[in-house]
């Protein structure tokens, strides 16, 4: 295993690096089991891979921004400072990494085909902020087992400490709109499970298979 951590100085450079690649936050598409049981793969699989040939061979297709979207964007980087302090760091200290500061940063592990990048890396654990519609944010305020998490933020997380080293994440939902400020913000903690990290590199195997096979084909 030979895991990598780069820093891009433009975002452009970081979305084209990572063409082809399965990444942490759609890594989830990778985990189901195929219907049929003669494949090796599900359909919703395939159409993932498929996605990420495609991104090799053709430009990638603009970012599209919802006003959801747009607000998590903006409100990240308060979350970011309330989880700080909640966990008493410095937001500029040498023990605390932001990375949506300071360039662009992604782990990679080129062998699997596979990278992601945590959202806020400390010595001790990876954070994963989340900055949703108030109504998703009410339904996370009442999660208090890592299980319970949305299997796409789950796969993620777990894939993100593979990635870095890490056995904890915590997982924040922010949301400072509440009327009680006892309601803004919600910290769930995520430990490393070995067997899913066991699955999702299994996966990943098939799915790299089932990508060199489109990639040989359209030669």
């Amino acid at each position: 295993m030979a895991i990598i951590r780069s820093v891009f100085e433009t975002k452009d450079d970081w979305s084209k690096f990572r063409s082809g690649l399965f990444t942490a936050s759609e890594i989830h598409r990778l985990l189901s089991d195929p219907k049929d049981k003669t494949q090796k793969i599900s359909q919703g699989a395939k159409t993932y891979v498929i996605e990420r040939v495609a991104s090799i061979l053709a430009p990638l297709q603009p970012d599209y921004y919802s006003q959801s979207m747009q607000h998590g964007n903006e409100t990240e980087p308060q979350a970011v400072m309330t989880f700080a302090e909640k966990h008493g760091y410095d937001i500029n200290g040498d023990d605390f990494i932001y990375t949506s500061i300071g360039g662009f940063v992604f782990f990679h592990d080129d062998e699997l085909g596979i990278g992601g990048t945590p959202d806020v890396i400390t010595p001790k654990a990876n954070a994963e902020i989340k900055c949703p519609n108030s109504d998703t944010h009410a339904e996370y305020l009442m999660v208090n087992n890592q299980k319970d998490l949305p299997k796409e933020y789950y796969a993620q997380m777990q894939l993100n400490m593979y990635l870095t080293g890490k056995k904890l994440t915590y997982f924040v939902s922010f949301d400072d709109r509440y009327y009680s400020s006892k309601h803004h913000y919600k910290e769930i903690e995520v430990v490393y499970d070995e067997p899913f990290i066991e699955r999702i590199i299994n996966k990943v195997k098939i799915a790299n298979e089932y990508k060199n096979e489109l990639l040989s084909t359209l030669k």
